[in-house]
């Protein structure tokens, strides 16, 4: 059994909650809320403690209102007295944080820059896995003349698997992005490592779902910025820094 991510908020923030809900079962996660997981008759507090000590980490909504909240703070600093990972996300402009919160690295959701949701993402504990997994997700900017090449303002990548397993068929990629319209695409390109082609000039997580007839579909996570970085390495020419700064510090795609 999967452990899950406890999310604690006040019931105010319950649209930004969701929306993180959605977010963690997007990758896979198993996401924990009061309201939804507590069955009808069962005690609340030894229940919710009970969540707290199975759960792989927990997620604090911070806003006014979970700042004024006492079931908000009792379930954070339960989980850090079990030795539980406890992130703080911002969903509102709050103020000073606790002085035990203040000393976790924590996601910004207020300033508008930056990729938080991928940030939040990557903070989240590693999944274990039964399968050795050598594969990746990895692209490339498109380049002409030595420059990435652009098209109505956005960049030309190509993303692709570096080293599919064994038997692949067929990968489905899927953009952890709640403004496009569409957001999973299917290659069968087996011979050309499942490349996808795509127009992008921001930051965005990307699953690789990859299905291997008779065996288990495998799941793979990455930032396009990490997926860039992979695919070009460490000697990159002026412009393709460039772009990638790009990338990193903004939040669009086509």
């Amino acid at each position: 059994m999967k452990k899950h991510i406890f999310v604690a908020y006040a019931r105010e923030d319950g649209d930004f909650a969701r929306q993180l809900i959605r977010r963690l079962q997007a990758d896979d996660r198993v996401p924990w809320q009061d309201l939804r997981n507590l069955k009808g008759g069962v005690p609340w507090v030894p229940a919710i403690d009970d969540a707290l000590r199975k759960a792989e980490a927990l997620v604090v909504v911070m806003s006014p209102h979970a700042t004024q909240s006492q079931y908000v703070a009792y379930e954070w600093a339960f989980a850090l007295g079990a030795g539980i990972p406890v992130i703080p996300v911002i969903a509102k402009e709050t103020g000073e944080l606790h002085p035990k919160l203040q000393s976790l690295q924590y996601i910004d959701f207020t300033t508008g820059r930056g990729s938080p949701w991928v940030n939040l993402l990557k903070a989240l504990p590693g999944r274990p896995t039964m399968i050795p997994i050598s594969s990746e997700i990895r692209a490339r900017f498109s380049v002409v003349g030595g420059k990435p090449e652009k098209e109505d303002g956005y960049y030309l990548v190509n993303v692709f698997l570096y080293k599919p397993p064994r038997g692949a068929d067929q990968v489905t990629y899927e953009f952890h992005e709640e403004t496009l319209e569409k957001t999973r695409y299917l290659t069968r390109a087996v011979d050309a490592n499942f490349e996808l082609p795509i127009q992008s000039n921001g930051e965005l997580l990307l699953t690789a779902s990859i299905r291997r007839p008779g065996k288990k579909t495998l799941r793979i996570d990455s930032s396009l910025y990490d997926a860039l970085q992979r695919g070009h390495g460490s000697k990159v020419s002026p412009a393709i820094k460039r772009a990638l700064r790009v990338i990193r510090k903004s939040r669009s795609l086509s």
